[in-house]
Order: structure tokens, then sequence, then C-alpha cells
């Protein structure tokens, strides 16, 4: 069961990030059973959309809800702070 809730979290990111280039990726780094449902953490590798004509990569993080057919019904980049930002706060 978790590799298809895995499959079916790559494609709906694959799709709906519109990630064609090679070195873009997903890589589910959490999967978690809850109520009636799914919920997954992924790691997604995406151009860089401000740099459009160089190979500049980014990684950002999205959490995915899906149902118990396993259809996505909800999902959020997750904003996470580096190090140096909690720094200066």
């Amino acid at each position: 069961m978790m590799n298809h809730v895995k499959e079916k979290v790559q494609q709906f990111l694959r799709e709906t990030l519109d990630l064609k280039d090679p070195d873009e990726g997903v890589k589910i780094v959490g999967i978690t059973n809850v109520n009636d449902g799914w919920l997954t953490e992924a790691e997604v590798i995406e151009r860089e959309p401000t740099l459009p004509g160089h190979r500049v990569f980014r990684r950002e993080r999205y959490i995915v809800k899906l149902n118990k057919d396993l259809d996505a019904y909800s999902f959020r980049q997750e904003r996470s702070t580096s190090s140096q930002e909690e720094e200066e706060l």
C-alpha cells in the first residue's frame, strides 16, 4: 500500500508542478496513515523560476494529503527557515 501512496504523490506533484526537466524529481520523505487517508511529505527538486534560462534548481518540501482512494485533495509548500535565518531572529 505504501508503494501505491508513494507513486500517487509522485505523479500528482510531477503533474501539478509541471516537472519536465530530467534533473527535476520527487522524493517521498514521509508517509503517515491518518483517519481515512494519508499524509505525505515530499522533497522536490525543481527549476528556479526566476532564472528560466539557466540550469539552476532549488529543493522544496511539500505536504500532500490523500483520501482513502488515494486521490490528492490538499497540498502545500512547507516553509522552513534555514539556520542562518534562525540566527538572525
